[in-house]
């Protein structure tokens, strides 16, 4: 299979010298959903930040869709950077969406300013992709009129609307009330059931079984296992592993 994401030995380290990241390695396949869970600080969110480049890494190497962006901590230029960022989105926990854009700005305005379409091809794909989302009726609202997890709706077809290789999700759901939480694990279960490649950082840990292809457990900065689904969340082998997953109810 086709490799979407390679990190090789991740370090990442603050200027308080508080390393977050010690030495993390994985890959992921074309097709494949990554599920990345543990306890707050253990460094979940920091990696999907260094991969989308939102935070520089101090040490180690990533490659998306076989392009180096770091590699031994060296950064490629940055017209490299900026075609390898297009290559992957980002959703994040609190939607992030411009508060002044109606929904159908936020979801055309990346696609005019980077891609480079016009208005009239922008506005095609935004509505085709909110008509998917369910939200048609709400392009001319704008975010301070939706709920938690429309907002989040719109997020993902912001997203989706750059044709990234691979989309990432840092908790999805922690911003919305657990009544608004299904409609937006119901999106991603059917962005997998199309094959979309996916690295989802999640507290959801029915959905991360029920929905991954492979999933790491992550404790202070470093992986503490890793291995399907049923390996992780049903068999863990590690103590660590067991502990964490011992507070979520079995579902």
């Amino acid at each position: 299979m086709e490799e979407i994401i390679r990190v090789e030995n991740i370090r990442k380290t603050f200027r308080d010298n508080l390393e977050i990241l010690k030495g993390i390695s994985f890959s992921v396949e074309r097709g494949e959903v990554l599920s990345i869970i543990g306890p707050s600080g253990s460094g979940k969110s920091t990696m999907l930040r260094c991969i989308s480049q939102l935070e520089t890494v101090t040490d180690g190497t990533i490659k998306i869709c076989g392009q180096t962006l770091v590699e031994n901590g060296v950064y490629t230029d940055k017209k490299a950077r900026h075609e390898i960022i297009l290559k992957s989105g980002l959703v994040f926990q609190n939607f992030n969406l411009f508060p002044h854009y109606s929904v159908l700005k936020n979801v055309t305005a990346a696609q005019i300013r980077v891609l480079g379409k016009s208005k009239d091809e922008a506005e095609a794909v935004a509505i085709d992709l909110l008509k998917r989302m369910g939200l048609e009726s709400k392009i001319n609202n704008y975010p301070c009129e939706l709920s938690g997890g429309q907002q989040q709706r719109v997020s993902i077809a912001r997203a989706l609307a750059l044709k990234p290789e691979v989309l990432l999700f840092d908790e999805p759901t922690s911003a919305l009330d657990p009544e608004l939480t299904g409609e937006i694990l119901a999106v991603i279960k059917e962005l997998a059931a199309e094959k979309m490649t996916m690295v989802v950082v999640t507290h959801e840990m029915a959905f991360a079984r029920d929905i991954s292809s492979h999933i790491i457990f992550m404790d202070g900065g470093v992986i503490v296992e890793e291995g399907s689904p049923d390996d992780v969340i049903n068999n863990p082998k590690m103590d660590r592993t067991k502990s964490f997953l011992s507070r979520f109810a079995s579902n």
